[in-house]
């Protein structure tokens, strides 16, 4: 919290000279994002060393935009902030922030930020899925990375999101509107039209697939 104090002072120097008041949470907020995104600690464009950042964000309040009663969106050792300010922080692709996904008190997983997986998100995917998800199919070569819900939509990746795919059957679903059933593991893959495609689910409070169970 020591690093975000200069921006935070020259956030609050700036309201003042414009005539403005501005709530000290929402400097606070401001003065945050404006850290992480810029180089270096404290807002030090450069090298230097980084205070990791941990947002604990619950999964529904992340894909809808906002918290209703009983959801968590806070930075640990902060507290509760805005969602727009956690997107805000996401969309720097910043290195030392982590997202911790949750559904109420279950850690659904890590969100890497990036549009690929990291390497250890890889890794365990290949682990995961050495064949082919497509129930049927044995293919083991070309198996290419798909995520259940689209990245451009939810801006984060989690393994638990991810499934691998053959190129043909991600040909199917990228380009013809195929999709896998809901779960997870090996799974049917149903052309727009069957009754077990996941755009004739039955409407819920989120956007995306659910978390999966608990061990």
């Amino acid at each position: 919290m020591a690093a975000i104090q200069p921006k935070r002072q020259e956030l609050f120097d700036a309201a003042r000279r414009d005539g403005r008041r501005e709530r000290s949470e929402a400097l606070d907020a401001d003065a945050l994002v404006a850290t992480v995104t810029e180089k270096g600690t404290g807002g030090r464009r450069g090298g230097g060393s980084q205070a990791k950042i941990l947002v604990r964000v619950d999964l529904d309040a992340l894909l809808r935009g906002y918290p209703i009663e009983g959801e968590v969106t806070e930075i640990a050792g902060y507290g509760p902030v805005a969602v727009s300010a956690i997107d805000d922080m996401l969309a720097t692709g910043n290195a030392f922030l982590a997202a911790i996904v949750t559904d109420g008190k279950k850690v659904v997983g890590v969100a890497h930020l990036g549009r690929a997986p990291n390497a250890w998100q890889q890794s365990a995917l290949e682990w995961k899925d050495p064949v082919c998800t497509t129930e049927g199919c044995p293919q083991v070569g070309r198996l290419e990375r798909d995520h259940r819900i689209d990245w451009a939509q939810s801006k984060i990746t989690l393994l638990d999101w991810l499934d691998r795919v053959c190129d043909h059957c991600h040909d199917l679903k990228t380009l013809h509107g195929w999709a896998l059933v809901e779960g997870t593991g090996k799974r049917p893959l149903v052309p727009p039209d069957d009754p077990r495609h996941p755009r004739h689910r039955q409407p819920r409070d989120r956007e995306g697939p659910a978390p999966p169970d608990a061990a």
